[in-house]
């Protein structure tokens, strides 16, 4: 585990503490649980902010080539809260390799119909192992309004993220992992592939949004019927500068230099969309209708390519919610555009069965043109022009039933054509089909004083095996909190464990930011141990967590990708200061 599992320890907790009478609970936005890093499932490849996988299988997963690939994810859009007071929510924590984790985030209103909300974010960490340091910094601001008569509203918000990744290859010999039960050393001493190679993402995106209430009526306290018309525009532009220095044993394929390479790709994205939505409540019966033309122009560059694609779609979404059951179908078609008669379409109900057991069930169908990048990239180690894919068709079911403390859901994920990365990190299609069937079962014991939380994955991976996860996977989390529920001051101690069988491990293609197919090496079961202890005094939050208690008592045959092991044990220290006034 690494140092973002922190993260979630911070939003993972606080949902189990309780302020005294005169407190107000601070309400803010959490940027640090957001990051897929806080997931306990993930493993990775470097400290905060560097390169993750997920070891529980997600639809994701099938459908990753529907959008931009090589970029890292950009942060969730900032909201604003809105309170007579100003919000000031900071938090930091410290870690080992220089690890620091410095949030801010304030909110405040101008005046009764405005207001603005600001956040930074910068993860650094020097890394465990040479060429492996991250520094990455997220700025986001947003400005809201709206008229006096509340029938329109707007959003205009700001997003910059520059994310700096050293890159290396991973270990040159893994022997001392896999052949010792008493390795102790410095791990910056160690030999790594790529000791030079490094990576920079760019995001700069401006959106507004509006919001026209066109009419809105309201006959009697059962009856209710609202008409909005909405337009949300954003300019966006991304880039990744990709860097090493060549071995002629590593790299064979090197088109347009023989000493280094500085691969490049440039994405701008304008993106405009209309929706109307009809809204109506009567007698406790809720029905949402809403249909949206959405264009969509991209602007690549990348060496020989440079182009401009356009992406037109219509869009149609139906909610009807009652007391008890919801229902939701909708869908999107391009009938124009470089994605020409792609679709997609959703389905799901939720509802109770036998009185007290809640019921779900959702699917999804999708037909997609892969993104232009896997058919026409050029780099320096690549050149996959006029190589082109078929469309991909992909479809998920899934149900889950749950009631009391358990709850049991299954799901099955199917792709037709599925792409994959082989040795080389060349692009490949399967002409045939991939499954993934997931089943789970966990369980969520809440009492004021514990919470005990545990769960079980199976996944059959079926047709091509592209996927190199584990067939089980499990966790369990425990905390118990030390103090009076109306006290200012309290402590809470608990452990996180995951588990999974053994599984391939993939090899990770750092000048494309994807992982590979690969039989080298299995990762054997293992299971993974944190602490976390946590005290608050009123508005104050200190926590402390100990990653991967367990490393080392069973050897150190623990690897998170091919020749990429996982950090040892880690302590770290945080603070979290709200700030009301």
């Amino acid at each position: 585990m690494r140092t973002c599992i922190t993260l979630l320890f911070i939003s993972f907790f606080s949902t189990f503490y309780s302020f005294s009478d005169t407190i107000k609970p601070p309400i803010s936005w959490r940027q640090m649980s957001l990051f897929p890093d806080s997931n306990l499932y993930n493993l990775f490849l470097g400290g905060p902010g560097s390169v993750q996988r997920s070891l529980k299988f997600s639809q994701d997963n099938l459908s990753i080539y529907d959008k931009h690939y090589m970029f890292f994810s950009e942060q969730k859009d900032i909201y604003f809260v809105n309170s007579n007071i100003p919000v000031v929510d900071a938090q930091y924590i410290l870690g080992n390799e220089s690890e620091q984790n410095l949030s801010l985030y304030h909110s405040q209103s101008v005046s009764n119909r405005s207001g603005y909300a600001v956040s930074f974010l910068k993860r650094s960490h020097d890394g465990y192992y040479t060429n492996q340091s991250t520094n990455n910094n997220y700025f986001q601001f947003s400005f809201n309004n709206r008229s006096m008569d509340s029938t329109y509203n707007m959003k205009f918000g700001l997003k910059y993220h520059r994310l700096y990744n050293q890159l290396n290859g991973g270990l040159t010999n893994d022997s001392n992992f896999t052949n010792s039960n008493d390795f102790e050393s410095n791990r910056k001493i160690l030999n790594v592939n790529m000791q030079n190679s490094y990576a920079t993402n760019r995001l700069l995106k401006l959106y507004l949004n509006q919001n026209w209430i066109l009419s809105s009526s309201k006959s009697d306290s059962a009856m209710l019927n609202i008409k909005k018309i909405s337009f949300n525009n954003s300019l966006q532009r991304s880039s990744r500068v990709y860097f090493d220095s060549l071995n002629p044993d590593l790299f064979l394929n090197n088109f347009h230099s023989s000493e280094s390479t500085h691969d490049s790709l440039l994405l701008d994205v304008f993106n405009s969309s209309i929706r109307y939505n009809i809204i109506s409540d009567k007698d406790s019966v809720a029905h949402n209708f809403k249909i949206g033309w959405d264009s969509e122009i991209l602007s690549y560059k990348n060496k020989l390519i440079d182009t401009v694609l356009t992406n037109q779609s219509l869009s149609l979404d139906f909610v009807k919610s009652k007391t008890n059951n919801s229902f939701r179908l909708g869908g999107n078609f391009y009938p124009l555009g470089y994605k020409k008669n792609n679709y997609e379409i959703n389905f799901f109900y939720e509802g109770f069965i036998l009185k007290d057991k809640k019921f779900k069930i959702s699917g999804d169908l999708s037909e997609f043109r892969p993104v232009f990048e896997i058919n026409n990239y050029q780099s320096n180690h690549h050149f996959w022009n006029n190589k082109q894919f078929n469309n991909i068709l992909f479809w998920n079911a899934s149900a889950e039933i749950s009631g009391g403390l358990f709850s049991l859901k299954s799901q099955i994920n199917q792709t037709y054509r599925p792409i994959y990365f082989t040795d080389f990190s060349v692009p490949s299609q399967f002409d045939s089909s991939a499954q993934v069937i997931q089943s789970s079962l966990n369980y969520n014991l809440i009492k004021k004083k514990y919470n005990l939380f545990t769960e079980i994955v199976y996944q059959f991976q079926g047709g091509a095996q592209i996927f190199q996860l584990p067939d089980w996977v499990g966790q369990v989390k425990f905390n118990y909190i030390f103090g009076n529920e109306k006290s200012n001051l309290k402590l809470a101690l608990g452990i996180n464990a995951k588990v999974f069988s053994s599984y391939a491990l993939p090899v990770y293609s750092s000048e494309i930011n994807q992982f590979t197919i690969s039989n080298g090496r299995k990762q054997p079961s293992y299971f993974m141990v944190d602490f976390l202890a946590k005290t608050q005094i009123k508005s104050v939050t200190v926590f402390l967590m100990v990653t991967h208690l367990n490393s080392g008592l069973t050897g150190f045959d623990y690897f998170s990708a091919f020749h990429f092991p996982i950090a040892d044990r880690c302590l770290k220290f945080g603070l979290r200061w709200v700030f009301l006034d």
